[in-house]
């Protein structure tokens, strides 16, 4: 089959973040079985305009916003005749029903993006943001199959009234590394946050947690690791609030990644939105209880109580008692460990790419 996604970014952008992630490791597997993926998404400032990776061919125009505009000039110039389009809506999706005669067409919603839109963006892009999304979209993609990556997407795609049916769910694999360095557990409690620093990923109330912690005496570390547009605003908040058992790392590698994850003992997720949490059971691999915001795709990656601790969202008191809870009782960090391990294996790249393709070709 030829197989072309439009997605807003690719692996090696930047910004790239989970829904990146999940698309680049099922194109992968499909190309392993003798399919043609093509990407066309947007780039960055001295990028390539066409990339082979993984031998998917990339094909990049305009940046973050424009390359909605430019998505279509592209796809036309390419003379790519795909078998079917997988369209990623990550906040608006590409409208590719006005521009592509293509019949099978899958609209894929990681998840709906809504208030994200007041927190993320300011005046007019929020509003216009959200008619796409909420008024547009449901329009455009009526006849279109539409997936997504967890249960709680699919409730919130039909319950939300965007579409009446979801054609199915596919939840993201896990990386399983096998060359990495080996490290020991830090003898102090350390926790780790992995994830893009933005306002809706919900460090700052992470950042309020530790703060009552530390108010609290409690004998702990904060790693956190991550790139984005609000790092240099947490470092401030941090510094400001006198937090020195934080410690910021930046966009990491993946075998510094591996690192963080075996010297910690708890991971934090205190996103406000999320579809899945790819990020969550690569630390339960390494045997990591997560704690994360009680929404969306976060409390469907979490086995709750057993493979972490799910807490009130935005309330960094509720954030601070469940952490505290887990750094005293080892008992139960030893049993959730054990839980996280054994659920992590679920998740295999392979299983869910074919699982995917399935839903393509029928």
């Amino acid at each position: 089959m030829k197989i072309l996604i439009f997605s807003w970014r690719d692996i090696k952008n930047p910004e790239a973040g989970g829904s990146e992630k999940y698309f680049h490791e099922l194109a992968k597997v499909w190309i392993k079985e003798g399919h043609k993926v093509d990407f066309i998404c947007g780039g960055w400032e001295g990028c390539s305009k066409k990339e082979v990776i993984d031998g998917i061919t990339v094909h990049r125009a305009g940046k973050k916003f424009s390359v909605y505009l430019l998505a279509p000039i592209t796809y036309l110039k390419s003379k790519i005749k795909p078998d079917v389009i997988i369209d990623v809506e990550n906040g608006i999706p590409f409208f590719t029903p006005l521009f592509s005669k293509c019949k099978r067409r899958i609209l894929h919603i990681h998840h709906i993006h809504k208030d994200v839109w007041d927190r993320e963006t300011k005046f007019p892009l929020n509003k216009i943001g959200k008619f796409l999304e909420r008024d547009m979209m449901p329009i455009c993609y009526k006849h279109s199959r539409i997936m997504t990556i967890s249960e709680s997407s699919k409730e919130e795609i039909i319950n939300e009234g965007y579409f009446k049916k979801v054609y199915g769910i596919v939840n993201p694999g896990v990386d399983f590394p096998t060359n990495y360095e080996k490290f020991t557990k830090n003898k102090k409690a350390s926790l780790l946050f992995l994830n893009r620093i933005k306002k809706y990923k919900g460090l700052r109330i992470l950042l309020k947690a530790a703060k009552i912690l530390q108010e609290e005496k409690k004998d702990f570390d904060l790693f956190i690791a991550g790139d984005g547009e609000d790092l240099n605003l947490m470092k401030e908040y941090a510094k400001k609030n006198c937090l020195n058992n934080v410690y910021f790392f930046g966009r990491v590698s993946e075998q510094k990644k591996y690192e963080l994850m075996q010297k910690s003992c708890i991971f934090l997720n205190p996103s406000f939105k999320e579809g899945w949490g790819i990020v969550n059971i690569e630390a339960n691999y390494f045997g990591l209880p997560v704690i994360g915001t009680d929404t969306g795709g976060i409390k469907d990656s979490i086995l709750n109580n057993k493979t972490g601790i799910l807490f009130k969202m935005g309330d960094e008191k509720d954030l601070a008692e469940k952490i505290s809870r887990l750094i005293q009782d080892k008992k139960l960090r030893e049993s959730m460990s054990k839980e996280a391990k054994l659920w992590s294996k679920k998740f295999s790249w392979d299983e869910k790419a074919k699982e995917y393709l399935e839903k393509i070709k029928n």
